[in-house]
């Protein structure tokens, strides 16, 4: 399976001008999370020839704006799509995304859209003093699960731990948003310490880690870790 990074923006100044967040898709028919710029998402979208009437799942990994916006560019194409939210998504997010041919699906447990691809348990976290609640896609390969992420609000490591749990399987790759750029360096080196023990092999940070994190990722992972820009292809 081909992993493509259609978005991304990790820098400040991307974040300044809002041409931040993510957006990854799978086999072509599987988006996950729609970057925050729909001028943006729309761009790349038609840069690296992606045909969106092969797009039939959509998924959110939370609902902020910067893994949201980007859909709305997808409403005007008037296709079937089955868009799965983790429960308890806004009244106001799930009215933005909604169309009549939008199937819309709130999940807490693990879903297996398609042979070898899951969407998650949803996992709950705090930012600021609020509750977000994140839902990550799981792939099963032949050197283990490689786990996609919007953010990790919930803790990278935690997500990390509870998918090998519920799968019973090692994170062979680990791709995504980590959400450690606010951190300390002692707090990121501990978590990042957890993801080497833990026995993830590769690891491709990217949007909220922060630089400083990707550097220590770097250093420990050494030929593990991976570095991409948009439009690049992931084999997973």
């Amino acid at each position: 399976m081909k992993l493509t990074i259609l978005a991304e923006g990790s820098t400040k100044w991307q974040r300044f001008i809002r041409r931040w967040g993510v957006s990854f898709l799978l086999d072509d028919e599987i988006l996950f999370d729609a970057f925050g710029r729909t001028d943006i998402f729309k761009q790349n979208l038609d840069k690296f020839n992606v045909d969106i009437q092969q797009i039939k799942t959509v998924i959110l990994s939370h609902e902020h704006w910067d893994h949201v916006n980007g859909f709305k560019y997808l409403l005007t194409s008037q296709k079937e799509m089955t868009v799965y939210v983790p429960e308890g998504f806004s009244k106001k997010i799930k009215e933005s995304i909604s169309s009549p041919k939008i199937k819309l699906i709130e999940t807490n447990k693990i879903t297996e859209i398609k042979k070898n691809i899951f969407i998650s348990e949803t996992l709950c976290g705090y930012l600021h003093g609020h509750e977000i609640c994140e839902q990550s896609l799981v792939v099963k390969t032949d050197k283990g699960l490689s786990v996609i992420c919007g953010c990790a609000h919930p803790g990278i490591d935690n997500i990390v731990k509870k998918i090998q749990t519920d799968f019973k399987e090692n994170v062979y790759s680990l791709i995504g948003g980590f959400h450690l750029k606010d951190s300390a360096d002692e707090v990121n080196s501990h978590i990042i310490k957890n993801l080497q023990e833990a026995g993830v092999k590769r690891i491709i940070p990217m949007h909220c880690t922060g630089k400083r994190a990707v550097e220590t990722i770097h250093q420990v992972f050494g030929s593990g870790f991976i570095q991409t820009q948009e439009g690049d292809v992931i084999e997973l």
